[in-house]
């Protein structure tokens, strides 16, 4: 194996650069992984763009939706040998990486963590652990299971990757799943799961006068027990609250670094606001990187397919091109492979 490799650099917002530096060399306590796969997060984009909070300057940027094969252990690392597939890696816009993904993850980034084995999934499959991790976390934190004697129902405003997974993992579990989304295949893509989709950019007035997709909703699927909102703009949290029950709950989950909140709406109805942290368990401490990898083996019941929202696939130069110039309207999932010519 050669002594340098490549990788992303995030310097400053609107900037990325592919640059060449020494491969890390572990630690006693560190794994030395090759990168195979490395999924575009909407984090990353928001980095790239400046608009998020998080801040990845190092080689390897955020690159954290990784699936990686070991090269090498730290004579103190146990359990894991040159040749596994694992979870968890981090800073993974690189052909290799020693980094642990535990940013905004708790305990893990208190205590240090390693990576986690699964050689009963391709890497492939294992980068989208941390998708369907912050996926399974909305679903538990908006804990439908206290609705009883009926189907709860649920309305997802926005189906970019996570919010897809979340859809399926609701169908999945029995709930009644309505979403908006303006782009027509991430709704195809929802309704093969059962999930009655609406398109908000066709309520416009010369068609609808002053009815929303909101109106549509309520009209059509009624009012749910939990709205999850996935975009990330203040109008869609007025548009979740607008949707929700009264007492019940709207989840936070899209991104953006000040938010207005409509106090008197939330009030009014005595809606929860609920902000579940990615991969976290906020309130009982749970954390959803097994959970998530065993959904996607189908290990304890059906397999949670996710390879369909798979868009391309481009090398770490390719990558840069995809940040510049990235698709929101035609892609789902963007593959990074370091190791590819």
């Amino acid at each position: 194996m050669k002594n340098t490799m490549k990788a992303l650099i995030f310097p400053e917002p609107w900037k990325v650069e592919c640059v060449e530096i020494p491969i890390p060399e572990p630690g006693p306590h560190d794994v030395l992984a090759r990168v195979v796969s490395c999924g575009i997060c909407g984090s990353d984009v928001g980095i790239y763009e400046g608009g998020h909070w998080i801040v990845a300057h190092g080689p390897g940027g955020h690159g954290h939706e990784s699936g990686c094969e070991v090269v090498a252990v730290g004579d103190r690392v146990d359990g894991i040998k040159p040749g596994d597939r694992v979870a968890r890696m981090g800073a993974c816009y690189a052909q290799y990486t020693t980094e642990v993904n535990v940013v905004g993850h708790g305990q893990d980034q208190a205590t240090g963590a390693l990576p986690i084995v699964r050689n009963d999934l391709t890497c492939d499959e294992i980068s989208f652990a941390d998708a369907v991790g912050c996926a399974l976390n909305c679903a538990e934190r908006a804990e439908l299971d206290r609705i009883k004697g009926r189907k709860p129902r649920a309305v997802i405003l926005g189906l970019g990757p996570i919010g897809l997974i979340l859809a399926r993992i609701l169908a999945m579990r029995g709930v009644e799943v309505a979403a908006s989304e303006p782009f027509a295949h991430k709704r195809v893509l929802a309704a093969g799961s059962g999930v009655r989709v609406f398109n908000p950019c066709e309520f416009t007035r010369a068609r609808h006068g002053r009815e929303t997709y909101v109106d549509a909703i309520l009209e059509d699927f009624g009012p749910a027990d939990a709205v999850f909102e996935m975009v990330g703009h203040n109008q869609t949290l007025l548009d979740a609250i607008a949707l929700v029950r009264p007492g019940f709950r709207v989840l936070v989950f899209g991104a953006q670094s000040m938010q207005m909140i409509p106090y008197k709406e939330c009030r009014l109805k005595g809606a929860e606001l609920v902000y579940p942290e990615a991969m976290v368990n906020s309130k009982s401490g749970v954390d959803y990187w097994t959970p998530a990898l065993d959904l996607l083996s189908g290990k304890n019941g059906p397999k949670l397919q996710v390879m369909d929202l798979i868009t391309d696939r481009v090398t770490l130069e390719q990558a840069m091109h995809a940040f510049e110039h990235y698709n929101r309207e035609g892609w789902i999932k963007i593959i990074v492979e370091p190791n590819r010519d």
